[in-house]
C-alpha cells in the first residue's frame, strides 16, 4: 500500500542573536524517509518552457539541492503537448498551476511514500507544482518577499523529503523567504545544506560562503538595517548589520570580510571593488552561521552622494567554495552623504 502526502509550500565583530533552526524529515522505525535510490524528475514542458526565467528558476530550484549530493539520476522533459501534471504516475513531474488548483498556496510538493512496517522506507514518487501566477524574476540581495524563484527552492526541499523549519532557512512555512546576494539570490541556507549533508552526504568537501542582509528576529524575517536612506556627515562612525553563514560541509580559518560603499545599485554594484571603508578577519564553522554589527568611518573626502553598503565575504577568491557566485550582499539602507 502508498501513501500521499503533500507540503505548502581586523577588527572586532560584535555578534548578534539569531532564531536556530533544524533541518527535519519523517521517519519509519527510526530511518529517514527519503530517495534510496536516485529518482528521474520529468519537467512539464507546457508550462515551463525551454528557455526564460521560470526554466532558470527550476532548473536553480533543484540544483540548490542536487548539486549539494547528485541525487538526481536523470533530467527529462515531457512533451509541450502534455499540459496535465498527475500524480501516482510513476514520474515525478514539476510543472506550473493554477494557484486555484492548490488551494491558494504558493506551491505544493505530493509525495508518495510506502506505508511504514518494518525496516526502512523511501519516497516512491513526488510532484511539484508551483503558482503560475509568481513572479519568476531574479531577486537582488535586499528584495523582501516570496517570488517564484524562492518557491522553487523551496518546494525542491519538500520534493528531496524535508520538511519545514524555522530561523535562517529556505523551508520557512510562510513569506518572506530570505534571499542572499549575487547572481541567484533564492538559495539554501546552512541549516538546509546540513540536512542534505546528513540525509545524502556531500559529493565533495568544501565550504560555501553566503551573506544576507536580512535576517530573523523572534521568528519574524526582516532586513536587519531598516529599509531606506540615512543621512550621515564625512567622518563619522557608523554601523551596519549583515548575516553571514557557511553552507558547506568544511570549515574556513580564516577569511576576509570587507564593507564598501558604492553608488552603484546591485547587480553591477556586486562586482565592484572600490571605496572599501572596513576590513575584517573572520572564520566560520562547517555549516555555521551569525548576525554581526560591523563598523566602518565614512570616509573624509567621500563625495557628497547617495550610496549602497555592500559586504563582500572573501574578496580576494582565496578560499575555495562549493559556488563562488553568492559571496556578496548590499544592504537594505542606503547612505546619503551630506555634509
Amino acid at each position: 500500500m502508498k501513501t500521499t502526502t503533500f507540503v505548502g509550500a581586523v577588527a572586532a565583530l560584535v555578534l548578534g542573536g539569531t532564531e536556530a533552526g533544524a533541518a527535519a524529515w519523517d521517519t519509519c522505525n527510526g530511518t529517514p524517509v527519503k530517495w534510496y535510490s536516485g529518482p528521474v524528475v520529468y519537467r512539464n514542458r507546457c508550462s515551463i518552457p525551454d528557455s526564460g526565467n521560470v526554466n532558470t528558476a527550476y532548473w536553480n530550484g533543484l540544483r540548490q539541492w542536487d548539486d549539494l549530493s547528485h541525487i538526481v539520476s536523470g533530467f527529462n522533459v515531457n512533451a509541450a503537448t502534455d499540459c496535465s501534471l498527475d500524480h501516482s504516475d510513476g514520474q515525478n513531474e514539476i510543472g506550473l498551476c493554477d494557484r486555484a488548483a492548490i488551494d491558494g498556496n504558493n506551491g505544493v510538493t505530493y509525495s508518495t511514500v510506502g506505508l511504514c512496517f518494518i525496516g526502512s522506507n523511501g519516497i516512491d514518487e513526488a510532484d511539484v507544482c508551483i503558482a503560475s501566477d509568481l513572479d519568476f524574476t531574479p531577486r537582488t540581495g535586499n528584495a523582501f518577499g516570496t517570488s517564484g524563484r524562492s518557491t522553487f527552492v523551496h518546494e525542491a526541499g519538500h520534493f528531496f523529503g524535508f520538511k519545514h523549519e524555522g530561523g535562517h532557512s529556505i523551508l520557512r512555512t510562510s513569506p518572506p523567504h530570505l534571499v542572499t546576494g549575487g547572481s541567484e539570490s533564492s538559495t539554501l541556507w546552512p541549516t538546509n545544506a546540513q540536512g542534505m549533508n546528513t540525509l545524502y552526504g556531500y559529493s565533495q568537501t568544501k565550504p560555501n560562503l553566503l551573506p544576507s542582509s536580512m535576517g530573523v528576529v523572534g521568528d519574524v524575517a526582516q532586513t536587519l538595517d531598516p529599509s531606506g536612506t540615512v543621512t550621515v556627515c564625512r567622518g563619522t562612525a557608523q554601523s551596519v548589520k549583515f548575516y553571514v553563514g557557511n553552507m558547506g560541509n568544511a570549515a574556513v580559518s580564516s577569511y576576509t570580510l570587507r564593507v564598501r560603499l558604492s553608488p552603484t545599485a546591485p547587480p553591477n554594484g556586486y562586482s565592484e571593488s572600490t571605496t572599501v571603508v572596513a576590513t575584517y578577519n573572520h572564520a566560520l564553522g562547517a555549516f555555521s552561521e551569525g548576525t554581526y554589527s560591523l563598523g566602518f568611518t565614512v570616509p573624509a573626502s567621500l563625495p557628497f552622494n547617495t550610496y549602497y553598503v555592500y559586504l563582500d565575504m572573501d574578496p580576494e577568491g582565496v578560499v575555495s567554495e562549493l559556488r563562488e557566485n553568492d559571496n556578496t550582499t548590499v544592504s537594505a539602507m542606503t547612505l546619503r552623504v551630506g555634509c
